[in-house]
């Protein structure tokens, strides 16, 4: 029979030997005061005068081996102490019926309401178990359908970078509160409220993104402290001259600082100063960069707002902006700049604890409600295996720019609807009438704007006396009769809109201009597509943002529309080494014969790629090394910072469809990520339907074009 002691008040000193000895000494944690004390009074409130016993520390035998399963880091403080009681004393409140104590100190929640809690049991079953339980039993049959959800960024539950635990923070959103508190509390103060929201997010927006390229940073095993390769050795590498490899390790700004005319490699963030100079910026500082003999790596696009890898010598003297007070000043000579090298996805989620960044897997919580923030290995091998055995689903991503006010286009939609119609027919006449797993069934159409070719204003035409609203909302009419006329289409097929520039609500400021976009854009009013919504069978209209992403199974999708390829064109700096090899490749091609030249392209096996095909992989490898779908400056974007999340893709996603009317068709596999561009869904120059299909079960994407 348990003996249950009374409370009793201790001091952190009477613990601190226990617990180093049992989490430092054993588990290599290093626990701060806030949490020593929360730990105090929490064994003094459990144990009693018991507090040196078996029991007690058992207890904190638990705690190690909870913050260890939960990837929390090193160093055990005090937020995250309470939020580890809080989840052991609720797993064991959920396992048990005795007799418990309330009131409990660790119960506070984020909201600062108590909550009721329970003494810890004696067997207790641990955390991992019970958190395995009910994601690792085979005998659970998974439907698919499941987990093949459309996730727009307002649904997106908010993962927020903690760098001092060097892990995400996941909350799910409750969007029905939210309403509920904007409906009473009135326009004006939902407004002030999310105004107040966006100025912390705004001061931390760039901050997360270093932080997260930081820790990325310092997994890569080319920037280690003992085993670091630069830059410029690792362009030799790849050259073939091994012998310039030497060591270095990445260092921060401010520790230049006296170490005049010494080599140094830093990372941070690429803008310009008030003098019109570029600049890198770290945590601790900033320093002026002289690029005017820099290497860079080559295939990378290299912009205003990047985070960089710039390796120099560092000159105290130098600089325009010597008369800045509580700065380093002097100026960095960069010798090569290049990118961050990016991770593959599966480094990252186990890394990140296999998280569950989209949400989908709160269905396998128990029926207490809990909500699983991370999946298992097992789960997530068993997801995979249902995705070979459904080798025959496929998603069609039909070409961008789709607009339904031009008569071209609503051709090559009749023509397109046919061929799908007919396709379904046949596969259903194949499996004798049952549905089954046919291949010319798609699970959804995925249509992405902008859907009208001028982009909405307040204002009325100019011919006519209808309004552009009523003219945006006649052409989904028009779309929804076409449709209305392919009846196995509309009982068997989701349908996705995205919307583009072009369309509501934010052409109506922006009027179009790609520099005005705003990311992430809210979707497309029902009030435009009310008849289409009644056409479809419920749930089959999916009314997304952009950028939005698609969830199947183990997958990742991500579709975005953008100008990436122009803006990054029209923003990417020229250096003056740039130029200079420029020139000197051309007076070495003019001194050559026609024989040396001949040579000279069969060797350069490089040469034969065509510049579409480099651009695209220039485009890719940018913006992966990047990890985000913006990486660039303020005055380049607008990005709505309460959803800033959305943008971010690290963890790498499985696929990322970028719908960029500015540039060919073409897909591009980098690091384990596929990347698939599709431009305008009809050429001005031909009749020539453009869409993609995607076979999730074997990752396969085929470009299709049909002539109308």
């Amino acid at each position: 029979m348990e003996v249950t002691s009374l409370p009793i008040k201790l001091q952190p000193s009477n613990i601190r030997p226990i617990a180093f000895r049992i989490l430092s000494k054993k588990h290599g944690l290093n626990i701060n005061t806030d949490a020593l004390a929360i730990l105090t009074e929490t064994i003094g409130y459990k144990f009693g005068t018991d507090w040196k016993s078996v029991r007690s520390q058992q207890f904190l035998e638990e705690v190690a081996k909870v913050w260890k399963i939960e990837d929390r880091g090193l160093f055990i403080d005090g937020d995250g102490l309470k939020q580890v009681l809080k989840d052991m004393n609720s797993k064991s409140s959920n396992d048990t019926k005795r007799a418990h104590r309330t009131d409990t100190l660790v119960d506070i929640t984020n909201d600062g309401n108590q909550n009721h809690t329970h003494s810890h049991q004696d067997k207790q079953i641990s955390f991992e178990d019970k958190n395995m339980e009910h994601e690792e039993r085979d005998d659970v049959p998974i439907n698919w359908q499941d987990y093949f959800k459309v996730v727009s960024p307002n649904n997106q539950p908010t993962s927020i970078f903690d760098k001092t635990r060097k892990q995400f923070d996941i909350v799910f959103k409750n969007n029905d509160d939210k309403d509920k508190k904007a409906k009473r509390g009135g326009k004006l103060e939902s407004i002030v409220a999310e105004l107040v929201k966006n100025l912390p997010a705004s001061i931390e927006s760039f901050n997360n993104r270093y932080y997260l390229l930081s820790d990325r940073l310092s997994r890569n095993e080319n920037f280690q402290k003992k085993s670091l390769i630069s830059l410029s050795a690792l362009n030799s590498f790849k050259e073939g001259k091994t012998d310039s490899i030497t060591g270095h390790e990445i260092s921060l700004i401010k520790n230049m600082l006296g170490r005049d005319g010494q080599k140094f490699l830093i990372f941070g963030l690429l803008s310009k100063n008030a003098n019109d100079e570029y600049t890198l910026e770290d945590e601790t500082d900033h320093i002026e960069l002289n690029l005017s003999q820099a290497f860079k790596s080559q295939g990378l696009f290299y912009c205003p707002g990047m985070f960089l890898l710039v390796e120099g010598i560092y000159s105290a003297s130098g600089g325009n902006s010597n008369q800045d007070h509580g700065y380093i000043g002097g100026c960095f000579y960069v010798s090569n700049i290049g990118h961050p090298p990016s991770e593959r996805r599966e480094t990252s989620l186990d890394v990140y604890g296999n998280l569950d960044f989209l949400g989908m897997h709160r269905q396998i919580a128990p029926v207490t409600g809990e909500k699983i923030t991370k999946i298992s290995k097992k789960f997530k091998k068993r997801l995979v295996l249902i995705e070979k055995t459904l080798y025959n689903h496929k998603l069609i991503f039909v070409g961008t720019d789709l607009y339904l006010d031009d008569f071209k286009v609503l051709d090559g939609l009749r023509k397109f609807f046919q061929k799908l119609e007919n396709s379904i027919i046949e596969s259903i006449e194949d499996e004798e009438g049952q549905m089954a797993e046919g291949t010319n069934i798609p699970l959804a159409l995925v249509f992405t704007g902008s859907f009208v070719s001028k982009p909405l204003s307040v204002t009325n035409s100019s011919v006519t006396n209808i309004t552009n609203s009523e003219s945006y909302k006649s052409n989904f009419d028009n779309f929804t009769t076409i449709v209305s006329k392919y009846p196995n289409i509309v009982s068997r097929c989701k349908i996705i809109l995205i919307p583009g520039k072009n369309d509501p609500w934010q052409s109506t400021y922006s009027l179009g201009s790609s520099s005005l976009n705003y990311f992430p854009q809210s979707s497309i009013p029902k009030v435009f597509i009310n008849r289409l919504e009644k056409l479809l069978p419920k749930g089959n209209l999916v009314v997304s943002w952009n950028p939005t992403r698609i969830n199947y199974l183990s997958q990742e999708l991500v579709v975005f529309k953008d100008e990436l390829m122009t803006k990054l064109k029209r923003n990417d700096i020229i250096f003056p080494r740039d130029i200079q090899e420029q020139e000197e490749l051309i007076a070495q091609d003019d001194q050559r014969t026609n024989e040396e030249r001949i040579n000279n392209l069969i060797q350069n096996k490089n040469t034969h790629l065509p510049s579409k095909i480099k651009q695209a992989r220039k485009l890719v490898k940018t913006i992966l090394d990047q990890g985000n779908l913006q990486p660039f400056l303020k005055n380049l974007k607008l990005i709505n910072l309460a959803y800033d999340y959305s943008l971010r893709i690290e963890p790498l996603p499985s696929v990322i469809i970028l719908n960029d009317s500015s540039f060919d068709n073409f897909e591009v596999t980098y690091n384990g990520c596929k990347v698939v561009n599709i431009t305008s869904v009809v050429s001005l120059n031909n009749r020539k339907f453009n869409y993609v299909e995607y076979y999730p079960g074997t990752k396969r994407f085929e470009f299709k074009d049909l002539y109308f």
